[in-house]
């Protein structure tokens, strides 16, 4: 038996992609680690402009969590960058920008970004 993508998905859930992008000003590096409970994907420097991104599908218990660590000038911060359920309906393709006022989502749905933590990162 054949089975479709779609079906597959329907098994095992949509794929889904994360983007974490540097969108801080004035040239200030992030250092950026980001893991699940069975993925570390590792520390990694971007600069401005720059990105990091994985794919994944959800588990089938509906609890998959990816979460980062950041540090940037004058902050660190820790946050998760994606729940099953607090963002498997806004994203397929979820978009996140690091800018210099807090953590902003995309919400591709509705097609605008959602500011979900603030702090004050300041180029020295």
């Amino acid at each position: 038996m054949v089975q479709s993508e779609r079906e597959v998905d329907g098994i095992l859930g949509s794929k889904k992609t994360v983007r974490v992008e540097n969108d801080l000003t004035n040239r200030i590096s992030v250092f950026l680690h980001c893991k699940s409970k069975d993925d570390d994907l590792g520390e990694h420097v971007l600069q401005n402009g720059q990105y990091q991104e994985w794919s994944f599908r959800d588990n089938i218990f509906h609890s998959t969590l990816f979460w980062c660590a950041m540090r940037a000038s004058n902050v660190q911060s820790s946050f998760d960058v994606y729940s099953y359920k607090a963002d498997s309906a806004l994203c397929d393709q979820c978009n996140r920008s690091l800018r210099n006022d807090g953590l902003y989502f995309y919400n591709q749905y509705e097609n605008k970004w959602e500011k979900r933590l603030s702090w004050n990162i300041q180029a020295f």
